[in-house]
């Protein structure tokens, strides 16, 4: 009996070889296997691989084609370049078998707070089970303040500076009612440039939600310019005696600055925003207006002051010693 795994990478190759089938046998924009050859990655590489190949086309032109293992992700390569470069408009029937294997379908119903690089399909795959699911984000969806501690401050400075970023992560009933294939978050946060334009610059990290090994890992991408682009935020899920929601996150994040100059790396402590877990839209649209208005890096005497919890205030205060002792790192 075939394992999930090989089970899944079987289905892989079958869903790619379908959608190049498709390509050719339509006859869309004359699509040929020659073409998709021609934008294989390791055409050119040496004239022997060249004329394997050519002559491997040949024969399967008219029949079919087989796809190997150690061939799917260039032939996944070279089947995306020649959709996009072509703007091949996959049918619908063929739509979920070509996300299925990997492609990015124009016209698809792929959510665009999406990255490209995130397979959806995959981390639907390695959450398929719906109680997992509902598990993980029945103790981190909604709304959440999260305080790092700030790369302007330093080990000398008397005054410690904190940045204050708003994290939301898509309750699993929007999810569904959406019909989106993964967990969804979106991250804001703002400026530490010393420029004034700069400082008004907001920004943001989207992407998705996995859960692997007891670990929840958010991994999104910045928009925006700047070379700084993938940003991670990863914790352990370790649950509470009663099974609730959770009011605090510790973890890494490792994201780009409001501009993509830098990556910078720290704890962070996450403190969720009661109730917003069942927030409708225009309750959550306030809460996300009222958030927005209070990132951005702050002193942590002010901070701690408007934190009503001792317990948060202490748990941040370990966060930020613990990141001075580690070391925060700017790439």
């Amino acid at each position: 009996m075939l394992s999930n795994n090989v089970r899944w990478r079987v289905d892989q190759a079958f869903a790619l070889k379908a959608v190049m089938q498709y390509l050719v046998n339509c006859k869309q924009k004359r699509i040929t296997y020659k073409k998709i050859f021609a934008a294989h990655p390791k055409k050119g590489e040496s004239k022997e691989f060249d004329e394997v190949k050519r002559g491997h086309m040949f024969m399967r032109e008219n029949a079919g084609f087989d796809i190997y293992e150690e061939e799917f992700p260039h032939f996944l390569t070279a089947v995306q370049k020649v959709i996009d470069d072509n703007n091949i408009v996959l049918p619908l029937f063929l739509r979920e078998a070509a996300r299925h294997a990997g492609i990015r379908v124009a016209g698809g119903d792929r959510s665009t707070a999406i990255p490209s690089f995130i397979d959806v399909d995959g981390v639907a795959a390695s959450m398929e089970d719906d109680k997992e699911m509902e598990d993980i984000l029945r103790h981190y969806q909604g709304c959440w303040q999260i305080y790092r501690l700030s790369s302007r401050s330093s080990t000398t400075d008397a005054d410690e500076k904190v940045n204050v970023g708003f994290l939301n992560i898509k309750p699993l009933s929007l999810i569904r009612k959406l019909g989106l294939l993964a967990p969804e978050f979106s991250l804001y946060q703002r400026s530490e440039e010393d420029d004034s334009f700069q400082a008004l610059n907001l920004g943001r990290v989207t992407g998705a939600l996995l859960y692997n090994g007891g670990y929840v890992t958010l991994v999104g991408e910045r928009s925006g310019r700047g070379f700084a682009k993938i940003g991670i935020l990863t914790w352990a899920h370790v649950g509470n005696i009663f099974d609730e929601h959770e009011t605090t996150i510790f973890g890494l994040s490792c994201i780009p600055n409001s501009e993509g100059r830098r990556i910078i790396g720290a704890y962070f402590i996450a403190r969720f925003i009661p109730g917003s877990d069942e927030f409708n839209e225009d309750k959550y649209q306030i809460t996300r207006e009222n958030e927005l208005k209070k990132i951005g890096y702050v002193a942590w005497d002010n901070l701690k002051e408007s934190i009503d919890d001792l317990s948060v205030v202490q748990r941040i205060q370990a966060a930020f010693d613990r990141s001075k002792r580690d070391c925060v790192f700017q790439v």
